[in-house]
């Protein structure tokens, strides 16, 4: 049997060019003391490479398609699965495509997490299609649904065409991360 070994995901992105030795150990440092962040989710926030070179390093790791979601989305996510879900689960229906939803995960390697979504969606009448996504993106969809107001001018039948600005995404956090780094 020929199995192909799946190198850590810090080599990963270290062979591929992505990151450097420096910022592996910086990513590791960092999850150290925030253990709740996947590594891709750590390299995402702190903005430490190209998003579409983040997503096709995870993507291959996890043997899982990817999406760059805009902020606008296609669907609404509340009429696919409740904002509880989206919000604990980091789940968001983004597209949906005859009887398919195409759902984005910021961590798609928890198949009971997955399963579970997937019964919902499919408890509806829908196919799923996962994908993985950026954590940034999904975190600002998720902020959008925690306020009502928000939600109900962002993803009310009445727009169709949600959209979550820069300005609605609370940056503030990310940005101090960003500069205990840099010292």
């Amino acid at each position: 049997m020929n199995e192909e070994i799946k190198l850590p995901i810090g080599e990963e992105f270290i062979k591929r060019k992505v990151l450097t030795k420096k910022d592996v150990n910086i990513v590791l440092n960092y999850q150290n003391e925030h253990p709740e962040l996947k590594f891709g989710e750590i390299v995402d926030v702190l903005d430490m490479c190209d998003k579409e070179d983040l997503l096709e390093v995870l993507s291959s790791n996890l043997e899982v398609k990817s999406a760059i979601i805009e902020r606008k989305l296609s669907v609404n996510p509340l009429n696919f699965l409740p904002s509880d879900i989206i919000i604990t689960y980091r789940a968001l229906p983004f597209e949906k495509v005859g009887n398919k939803v195409y759902v984005a995960f910021a961590n798609p390697q928890d198949s009971e997490m997955v399963e579970y979504v997937r019964k919902l969606i499919e408890k509806e009448g829908y196919e799923i299609e996962v994908y993985i996504t950026l954590y940034t993106t999904i975190m600002a969809h998720i902020e959008k649904i925690k306020n009502s107001k928000q939600v109900k001018m962002c993803f009310s039948d009445t727009n169709p065409d949600p959209e979550i600005k820069e300005e609605d995404i609370d940056v503030t956090i990310l940005e101090d991360i960003k500069k205990t780094l840099r010292k």
